[in-house]
């Protein structure tokens, strides 16, 4: 048990540990036991709806468990919960084939799988309840279950109280393990529910109920926001395989026991449509649909047309296939949120370290800064960055430059004025600022940068600047990234010979004759290093997004730039330059 964070199951934990050691610290090794996990739970779900049905039903759910877009979801993250599908089929498999063939070993096998279960996720601990209503269940003879082996199933019983005694030790000396979670979300609690529980529990049971086929999981870290677990078509199967289980009794009934059972967790806590809380329905839900199909198939063969019915049990689940396609690889990728609630900046901000530092020029002393403040509430990043020497964890009030670097990368909350900046870097330094990476945490209302970043390098211009303005300010460098014909940046680097007094704008425009094709007017360095504040010896990177309203003729079309006093629109003047120049502003030649 990991008491961290309200405390965490340990099997995901152990695979994670292996993962790492095989793949290293990346991203892709905390997922790679997802993906293993879920890759084996469409065979193990097989195993489990052939025992309790057939081997084509058991097919049919298999194939519904690849295709459906929740267990594709959850078998490309990083959370534990994909492994209780996994334990729940091979637990289930094995106990079913036991009931019907007596075997002990079958038994002994289930109450394994069944206890490893709870090393799983905290929705196996409402598994006992749909088990005790299997029980229940066998004592019917309505119910036409195979008919109970008492000592057979006290061997499950044992099974599963050694493998899980371990777990179940350290929660009796550490209660609140059991329970600390629970009490945060559980309805019943009147902070939770404001004081109308049973109001709350209606909303949940219907929210319960809208997850097959109305509205799913609205976080978008689980699910594309509000997509019901089937698609329509899967979505009709499955509402026809809820009356067929009814109807059919036995496996049926119990199908639908622990489907209604394993959504406890979800209806009993707050915030409903939760997949994670609801993830021990799993892979049982899988079945129904696949019962829906069969009996379509088997109704239209009784009737001489079983081929008909294949065919559109494979239309439906190629549908399905097609949707869950569509909705995870095009609308599930493309979407915003998805980015922030993975922490996409943050990665991000770990992957440009790491390059950073990767690719130090030699005899060059390259470091990081980073509050401290990142490290602690951002573990990704102690994490996906190696520790060493190289990264200055800068404490609260501490110097923000990295003792004995001469070049380094150094990061600053968001919103920490300029002057507060320069004044922590040395001087004579070439500046490059840029606040790009963008995140909105849980419960925040907006998109924010993740951090202020300048990159430091000392200021090694030498020789004449492409042009000097009046007022000591020179442009020493330019240069075009064309990202596509119609799309240009266009890097300035910038140097003050002298202090500035005015706030000037820098202009950057296409010119066919007296036409603009494409222009961007901004504070240097995208805002943050207004003039006024630029020190003499430093030199300023300035980056300027261009979009063309015609593709670039050189023979018609120039790029010039210049400097303009925002509050008059007077131009600063062009003093000297080598470049052809006009109208206070310089031709800058375009190289790509």
């Amino acid at each position: 048990w990991f008491p961290a964070n309200n405390g965490r199951e340990p099997l995901f934990m152990y695979l994670m540990a292996v993962s790492i050691g095989l793949l290293g610290r990346t991203a892709a090794a905390v997922r790679a036991p997802a993906l293993v996990l879920g890759l084996l739970t469409v065979p193990a779900t097989a195993f489990m709806a052939t025992g309790l049905f057939n081997r084509r039903i058991g097919l049919l759910a298999a194939a519904v468990t690849a295709i459906t877009f929740w267990a594709v979801h959850l078998s490309r993250m990083g959370f534990r919960a994909v492994a209780l599908p996994l334990f729940t089929a091979l637990a289930l498999g094995s106990l079913w084939r036991g009931l019907r063939s007596g075997r002990r070993r079958d038994y002994a096998l289930g109450g394994l799988c069944y206890g490893l279960s709870f090393y799983t996720y905290l929705a196996a601990r409402a598994t006992p309840a749909a088990l005790l209503v299997l029980a229940g269940l066998m004592l019917l003879p309505a119910a036409r279950l195979p008919k109970p082996e008492w000592r057979k199933l006290a061997l499950f019983a044992l099974v599963t109280a050694i493998t899980v005694a371990p777990l179940a030790g350290y929660m009796a000396i550490h209660p609140e393990a059991w329970s600390g979670r629970a009490d945060q979300v559980l309805v019943l609690n009147p902070a939770v529910s404001h004081d109308n529980p049973l109001g709350a529990l209606a909303r949940n049971t219907l929210h319960g109920l809208e997850l097959f086929v109305v509205r799913g999981d609205h976080s978008p870290r689980h699910n594309l926001p509000n997509r019901p677990i089937f698609d329509p078509l899967l979505g009709a199967a499955f509402l026809l395989g809820v009356v067929i289980a009814f109807r059919r009794r036995g496996e049926g009934w119990f199908v639908l026991v622990w489907v209604a059972t394993l959504l406890a967790p979800d209806i009993l806590a707050e915030d409903g449509y939760h997949f994670l809380r609801s993830v021990g329905i799993q892979p049982l839900v899988f079945v129904l649909p696949a019962l829906g199909l069969d009996a379509a198939w088997q109704w239209l063969a009784a009737r001489g047309r079983a081929l008909l019915g294949a065919a559109i049990a494979g239309l439906i689940l190629l549908g399905g296939l097609t949707s869950t396609t569509y909705d995870y690889f095009w609308r599930y990728a493309h979407n915003q949120q998805v980015y922030y609630q993975f922490e996409g900046g943050v990665r991000e901000m770990a992957d440009r370290i790491n390059q950073f530092l990767a690719t130090a020029p030699a005899g060059t002393v390259r470091r990081v800064s980073i509050p401290q403040g990142y490290w602690d509430i951002h573990a990704s990043l102690a994490y996906l960055i190696p520790a060493g020497p190289q990264v200055y964890l800068a404490a609260e009030g501490a110097p923000a430059w990295p003792a004995g670097a001469t070049e380094a990368m150094v990061f600053f909350w968001p919103g920490v004025p300029a002057d507060q900046i320069l004044a922590a870097l040395p001087p004579h330094s070439d500046l490059t600022v840029s606040d790009d990476l963008l995140e909105q945490r849980d419960l925040e209302p907006a998109v924010h940068p993740v951090a202020t970043i300048v990159q430091v390098r000392p200021n090694q211009a030498a020789g004449q600047p492409l042009a000097a303005f009046a007022g000591g300010i020179n442009l020493d460098a330019a240069q075009v990234e064309e990202v596509s014909p119609q799309h240009w940046q266009v890097h300035l680097s910038w140097e003050a010979k002298q202090p500035v007094s005015v706030d000037y704008t820098v202009f950057v425009h296409v010119e066919r004759g007296s036409t603009v094709l494409g222009q961007h007017d901004g504070t240097p360095a995208g805002g943050f290093l207004p003039t006024t504040l630029w020190r003499p010896g430093d030199r300023i990177e300035d980056v300027h997004e261009l979009t063309l309203s015609a593709p670039y003729d050189p023979q018609t079309d120039r790029l010039v730039v210049g400097l303009y006093d925002l509050r008059t629109m007077a131009r600063l003047p062009v003093a000297a330059t080598s470049l052809p120049a006009s109208n206070d502003a310089v031709a800058v030649p375009v190289s790509h």
